[in-house]
């Protein structure tokens, strides 16, 4: 038979590998990951998008510069609009709505000018360095 002695050693042993245990769990960092930041201002679609990324919008036509280039307006657009390029002539006017398919671009008149004909300068100097569609397809809604 066991002593009494060796018998609560063995109980005491037991509950301090216990404790030791449990609060050893208790202690670990929370193995889930923390969550991504997020930001609390809203992108427009042309901020989210990459350059040369893929971008289909419709909107409505705000103002047409020339055959080839106009402005469509939207909440969804940073700024609430867009310049919109094509190499086809354009017969939208505003307010008609249009879907453009594209390829977002940096906007650079001087890159751009001769290959669109867009004109005098002045009318695209709010876009300069900043993002633009350039459309393959452009569907004017009836």
């Amino acid at each position: 038979m066991e002593s009494c002695h060796l018998r609560s050693r063995r109980v005491t042993v037991l509950l301090s590998m216990i404790s030791l245990l449990v609060g050893g769990c208790a202690s670990r960092p929370d193995p889930r990951p923390a969550p991504e930041p997020t930001s609390t201002v809203r992108l427009g679609t042309v901020a989210r998008a990459e350059v040369g990324s893929p971008l289909t919008v419709t909107a409505t036509v705000d103002r047409v510069i020339t055959d080839a280039a106009f402005i469509v307006r939207d909440v969804d657009f940073t700024d609430g609009t867009l310049l919109v390029l094509s190499t086809e002539p354009i017969t939208a006017e505003p307010p008609q709505l249009v879907t453009a398919r594209g390829t977002v671009i940096d906007f650079s008149y001087r890159e751009l000018s001769d290959r669109y004909d867009l004109g005098p300068l002045a009318a695209f100097r709010d876009f300069e360095g900043g993002r633009a569609l350039v459309a393959q397809e452009v569907k004017v809604w009836k």
